[in-house]
């Protein structure tokens, strides 16, 4: 019963257009208030779904749009720095770091948008691949990351005595979730899927940031 208090206490409380543990948490709450489930399986798999969130230490939360989407969405300001500055810049920033030159991206200078299509690998044999959207204005900046979804990577393999070659699948970011619903052997690779994923993202508006922020120092000589 003890257990059952705590997880009552833990699906309270989630925020609006995300996808968080809150949320997982209240789905098989649901199930065991509908009896799909009893209380012994519920505390189980409330149990069991502590254990495999705390391996990733947090879940990873998803900004959703209103459709129920993943739609990442980051506004940077820069004072004093002109529309065209950061629009060059960004343009650079792509180049370098992802070798993805104008000539293969949407590029208007005059609306301030830049739109392309990018991925990067996650595993040997997962990869995730995305659609973004750079608006820039004077002095500001918004980096949209959304259409995103994996491929894998399939090798060639024998099935008894039959030989099937190698093969690719896809599917979207939002048929992972809810994570709790799928087997607990998949948990683990679900969890690190969107782990994964946040990472990179994050860390792809501080390298521009930070690349647009530091590039007179860098190359002033």
């Amino acid at each position: 019963m003890k257990n059952l208090i705590i997880l009552l206490i833990l699906v309270i409380g989630s925020r609006l257009y995300g996808q968080t543990d809150s949320i997982e948490k209240a789905i098989i709450y649901k199930k065991f208030l509908s009896k799909e489930i009893t209380q012994g399986a519920f505390s189980e798999i409330g149990n069991d779904w502590i254990k495999a969130v705390k391996k990733v230490n947090k879940y990873p939360d998803l900004p959703l749009d209103q459709k129920g989407q993943v739609h990442y969405s980051f506004l940077n300001d820069y004072k004093g720095f002109s529309k065209e500055k950061l629009f060059d810049r960004t343009l650079e920033w792509l180049s370098i770091n992802y070798g993805i030159f104008p000539a293969y991206l949407y590029s208007n200078i005059e609306e301030g948008k830049i739109i392309l299509n990018n991925s990067f690998n996650i595993t040997d044999t997962y990869s995730c691949n995305y659609t973004c959207i750079i608006t820039i204005k004077s002095e500001k900046l918004l980096m949209e990351i959304f259409k995103i979804g994996y491929q894998v990577y399939h090798g060639a393999h024998y099935s008894g005595d039959t030989y099937v070659s190698e093969s690719t699948s896809n599917f979207d970011i939002n048929q992972v979730f809810p994570i709790i619903l799928k087997k607990p052997s998949e948990w683990e690779l679900n969890l690190n899927l969107l782990k994964t994923t946040n990472e990179n993202i994050d860390s792809q508006i501080v390298s521009l940031d930070d690349y647009i922020l530091n590039y007179d120092f860098n190359y002033n000589f």
